[in-house]
């Protein structure tokens, strides 16, 4: 491509890179090395303290282990083998569904029944770091728990000699009691408790601390709701991961190790549960079932008891001949009644009687009468009534009526007794009649049911075998890849990892800190950036003075002729002399902004190194409010100087002082005035200066 053809708008990279090029150009890279020079102690502090802290934090931090297993699920349903469809096929999980088991808190809730958690032992251990003495507790504790507010309450237990010790508890107060034997039993209104030794009392007595904690069921479900961890490893390999962190090795390896065989049953019986519940299902029906066939059975034979047959149909036809066979019965004897009824008639008026229907021994009875009726009749004929033969025929007569009277009358009754029953059975039979069609349709529906009954009692047997057969049927195939296993190195906290991070912070900090030094730093440390702030050349550096402690300036060029400040200021000397090349009497100020900075020590000693040139110079003190000029040339302040010169006072000539070098003269601040800036700006400061330049 031709570069002329190329546009490169403004917000190109190019434009972008002479940006930074200009960023990097203004940056301040000595400001920042200086920065660094001073507080690279800082920074050390920093990152030794940050390591520090990390050290502390691994050494108080117990170290927590983590106990894992792999597992790999899957599920096979073998009752197809018998030609059954498993009922189950609908139920089964994915493993998205197994990883919910395991973290569920009924699942929790079976491992805590299992396991048997209930107390947990522990010593204080060193620097307040607890430890759980898990399989090696110096003692156990035999209770019975009768106030439920002291579960996952702490129990102190200070051993006091090989027999006893002092039971404590903070819910109760304090010491429970005085001192307290091993292996006797402890009575309260909250419980009762047994401490035996066990064999790891003889090595840990000495420990004399313990203390031992009730643990609700809610709180070790908690535990391992919060410690035990399940991730899948391969969803297609159907592999999961089981975890459990504690700060025990032995019970993390321990419990997961429950957890692993505890899953095994419980995973066959939450995929049989389906199952489990058609069955009792079942079983529920087949029970009430049964109760009502029982019932049945027991209407059936009362049924038959009370009407002594099970065929109502025959049972009616039957009833329908008795009714009319009893119809006959009853007309006979109306007509056998009629009967007698027309001989006590026949009697009364003393007629023959004729016999048609009546028994045998009264049949007699009556053709005797009628006999001697008949003889009474012939006699009349020869005899007369008040004859004796007609009377004597007349007794005979009259015994014979009577008699076969008293016999209608006997037979009569019984007639009538059992016309009496006669009517009783028809009125029976008419009832019955009546009630059979109803009694029957009953009877039929009952059997109805009973039938029904029985063909659904034996549908549930069927599908009950079928389920047990399918629930016989399924297996899991539960293999375990990785047993539990448990590392010597713990998973917090990691040290690599802590001091990492100790170390980044440290760097971190520092850097943050350089930073903010860097913003708020605000001195002139280097010639380079003081000639980026001042437009005047700089003539000179001058090195810190270390040979001895000067508690106030001083003139020493004179005693150290050839040391590196010395030297400096000869070169601040020799530069200035290039610049005032036009050989005028040049006039040098010394200032700075605060006092201490070294005014009075430049000042006396640069003059000194001019005078050792052969120059003559007059150091001139204007600080009237702190002078030390006279303190550096040690001479005693006097009542004149600059004060009294410009006031008037004093001539110039009489403030003057010389010093111990030739040339090296000094003219003292004087008596401090009330106002020293309006006499320096006076004219005649300016007069005065004319005057010196003119001498010096």
């Amino acid at each position: 491509m031709n570069p002329r053809n190329v546009h490169i708008p403004q917000d190109s990279p190019h434009h972008r890179f002479d940006d930074s090029d200009d960023i990097l150009n203004d940056f301040d890279f000595e400001k920042l090395r200086q920065v660094f020079v001073s507080g690279w102690p800082w920074v050390l502090g920093i990152i030794l303290a940050t390591i520090s802290s990390a050290f502390l934090y691994i050494r108080y931090t117990k170290p927590i282990y983590s106990a894992h297993s792999i597992l790999k699920l899957d599920i096979k349903n073998e009752a197809n083998l018998l030609g059954l469809q498993n009922p189950l096929e609908q139920d089964i999980k994915g493993l998205a569904g197994e990883i919910e088991i395991l973290r569920s808190r009924l699942f929790f809730s079976k491992v805590v029944d299992a396991v048997g958690m209930d107390i947990s032992y522990y010593h204080p251990g060193r620097s307040h770091l607890v430890d759980e003495r898990y399989g090696n507790s110096p003692f156990k504790v035999e209770y019975v728990l009768k106030n439920p507010n002291l579960l996952d309450n702490r129990f102190d237990v200070e051993i006091l000699n090989d027999s006893e010790f002092y039971l404590s508890c903070l819910a109760l107060g304090g010491k429970v009691g005085d001192k307290q034997q091993f292996g006797s039993t402890i009575v309260t209104n909250d419980f009762t408790f047994t401490l035996e030794k066990t064999s790891h009392f003889e090595d840990q007595k000495s420990l004399v601390d313990f203390y031992f904690i009730l643990n609700s069921k809610a709180s070790l479900i908690n535990y391992l709701e919060s410690h035990v961890t399940v991730e899948p490893v391969n969803f297609n390999a159907n592999t999961i991961k089981i975890s459990l962190s504690d700060f025990n090795q032995i019970k993390a390896r321990n419990l997961l190790e429950a957890i692993d065989t505890i899953y095994l049953a419980f995973t066959k019986n939450a995929k049989n549960q389906a199952v489990e519940q058609k069955i009792d299902f079942l079983e529920t029906q087949m029970a009430k079932t049964t109760k009502e066939l029982v019932e049945y059975e027991e209407y059936f034979e009362k049924f038959t008891i009370q009407n002594r047959t099970t065929d109502l149909s025959g049972d009616l036809t039957k009833t329908i001949a008795l009714l009319n066979e009893l119809d006959s019965q009853r007309y006979n004897m109306r007509d056998h009644l009629s009967e007698i009824d027309m001989i006590g008639e026949n009697f009364n008026n003393g007629k023959p009687v004729s016999v048609f229907k009546i028994p045998t021994r009264i049949a007699e009875l009556i053709n005797n009468y009628n006999k001697l009726v008949s003889d009474r009749n012939l006699k009349l004929n020869s005899y007369n009534e008040n004859t004796q033969v007609i009377k004597q025929l007349d007794q005979q007569i009259e015994i014979a009526k009577n008699s076969a009277t008293s016999r209608l009358i006997a037979y009569k009754n019984n007639l009538i007794q059992d016309l009496e029953e006669l009517n009783k059975k028809r009125t029976i039979l008419e009832d019955n009649f009546v009630e059979l069609p109803s009694m029957g349709t009953s009877y039929n529906k009952n059997r109805r049911l009973y039938t029904l009954q029985e063909e659904f009692y034996f549908s549930l047997i069927q599908s009950k075998i079928e389920l047990e057969i399918a629930r016989a049927g399924t297996v899991t195939n539960f293999v375990i890849l990785s047993p539990a296993s448990v590392s010597n190195i713990p998973i917090h906290p990691r040290k690599i990892l802590i001091y990492g991070i100790g170390l980044v912070a440290g760097l971190m900090i520092s850097v943050l800190f350089m930073a903010i030094q860097f913003l708020l730093h605000d001195k002139i440390t280097s010639q380079k950036e003081l000639e980026k702030i001042m437009h005047a050349p700089i003539l000179g550096l001058i090195p810190h003075y270390k040979q001895e402690k000067l508690s106030n300036s001083k003139l020493i060029v004179t005693n150290n002729p050839k040391s590196s400040i010395s030297e400096s200021l000869r070169s601040i000397r020799t530069n200035m002399e290039f610049i005032a090349a036009t050989g005028k009497n040049q006039l040098i100020s010394v200032t700075s902004t605060v006092s201490g900075e070294g005014k009075t020590f430049i000042a006396v000693n640069l003059g000194a190194v001019f005078a050792y040139a052969g120059q003559k110079v007059v150091v001139v003190d204007l600080d009237m409010r702190k002078p030390k000029v006279h303190i550096a040339f040690e001479s005693e302040r006097v009542q004149k100087g600059m004060s009294t010169i410009l006031i008037g006072k004093e001539k110039i000539e009489d403030c003057i002082q010389e010093s111990e070098l030739d040339n090296l003269h000094f003219i003292s601040a004087g008596p401090m005035p009330p106002n020293p800036s309006e006499l320096l700006l006076s004219p005649k400061f300016d007069e005065f200066l004319e005057v010196l330049r003119k001498k010096y």
